[in-house]
């Protein structure tokens, strides 16, 4: 069910926490990561915004992560997911940034970016 339906039916989005949680366990599980600080919070005319840093050994890393960070936001909230802002950097262990305009994105990805990349 689309986030607007349930928002309609009078159905609540999921908890913040619920959502980070989501995102956190799938990074977790990325080879490459290193450590990472990430948070969703709601936002009041769109989705939300998930924000943070995530420490990769690499460039890779760091699309592999937005791609994974998408897929769990889907997950847990569907179609809503798209219009989801993410404000996420890759960090590598020298300390060089990586943006997703380094990977040919927007400086402020949304969700419907990452989606027409990785689909």
């Amino acid at each position: 069910m689309s986030g607007l339906v349930s928002r309609l039916l009078g159905r609540s989005r999921p908890d913040e926490e619920d959502v980070t949680a989501e995102v956190a366990t799938a990074l977790g599980q990325v080879p490459g990561v290193i450590d990472f600080d990430v948070a969703y919070n709601h936002l009041q005319y769109s989705s939300g915004a998930l924000s943070g840093v995530v420490d990769v050994d690499g460039t890779a890393t760091f699309e592999h992560v937005l791609r994974v960070s998408y897929d769990a936001l889907r997950r847990r909230l569907g179609a809503d997911a798209d219009r989801v802002v993410v404000y996420l950097t890759g960090r590598t262990a020298d300390g060089a940034a990586i943006t997703p305009e380094h990977l040919g994105l927007p400086q402020r990805p949304t969700g419907s970016d990452l989606a027409r990349r990785y689909a």
